[in-house]
């Protein structure tokens, strides 16, 4: 996997999906939020997937930073989605969940030198907290510019 590099525009994405993803939860009701499907997923799931990746890649970043060299395993989305049930969570509460696990993204890599402590990832391989950091930006901003597309704000 090509390594990924964490910069202040990832840090952008992360804040700014999280304002996006605030946004919607709060302008859309909830019922239409979990009746919008997108292929297999309502619009609820989709946000306690990003809500659930946020957390697996906030930690990832958190040991990076705090362990030497760790190692971490690739996780199952399906698995983690079925055990949460997120289409029946509160909107609100995983928009939370989102925003400060990408806070504590940006926080963490604010240190000098964090972004380039390594881990081992069980199928990437060697990357740093910068690649997982990343990964994380341009995944959710993949999803929530999905979603914003759907739910655009209205005047």
């Amino acid at each position: 996997m090509e390594r990924l590099r964490y910069d202040e525009d990832k840090a952008f994405l992360l804040a700014d999906d999280a304002s996006t993803i605030a946004r919607i939860v709060r302008t859309v009701p909830v019922d239409r939020l979990r009746a919008t499907k997108f292929d297999q997923w309502t619009a609820v799931e989709i946000i306690g997937h990003v809500a659930d990746a946020a957390e697996i890649f906030a930690d990832r970043v958190r040991r990076c930073v705090e362990e030497d060299r760790p190692a971490v395993a690739a996780y199952d989305q399906d698995a983690v989605a079925a055990e949460r049930r997120n289409n029946e969570r509160d909107p609100i509460e995983l928009s939370r969940r989102l925003s400060a696990a990408h806070s504590r993204i940006i926080n963490l890599l604010q240190q000098p030198g964090a972004a380039a402590r390594p881990g081992s990832h069980s199928d990437w391989g060697e990357v740093d907290a910068g690649h997982f950091a990343a990964y994380q930006a341009d995944h959710s901003h993949g999803h929530t510019s999905e979603l914003a597309k759907a739910f655009p704000p209205t005047s």
